[in-house]
């Protein structure tokens, strides 16, 4: 047998395993007794009752006060992750210059 053979056998029993393991695994959703379960309804009508609708509109203006104070502490931790990869940027570069210094330094006295 050689290489060529070898592989076609390999991938055909590679194909043979898969083609077994789709018909058991179809195999068994077919044999289960309850088919999968349907989607709860939703919990919040389609329409809402005139008193909601009303507390809604009461609750407007603290859930905008809340909104906007996220929106503070979002801005605020984008700015300081913003000087975190500022500080870790210049860092980096560093290290690259010195170890460029370091390789230039090793390499320059020899002058092979």
């Amino acid at each position: 047998m050689n290489q060529t053979e070898l592989m076609i056998a390999i991938g055909g029993g590679l194909f043979a395993a898969f083609l077994l393991g789709w018909l058991a695994g179809w195999l068994t959703l077919r044999a289960a007794d309850d088919p999968a379960p349907a989607p709860p309804p939703p919990a919040t009508p389609e329409f809402p009752e005139p008193a909601a609708e009303a507390q809604a509109q009461d609750d407007m203006p603290a859930r905008l006060v809340d909104a906007r104070d996220a929106a503070f502490r979002a801005q605020d931790e984008l700015r300081l992750a913003q000087i975190e990869i500022e500080e870790l940027r210049s860092y980096i570069e560093r290290k690259l210059a010195q170890s460029a210094d370091s390789g230039r330094a090793s390499t320059g006295g020899t002058g092979g």
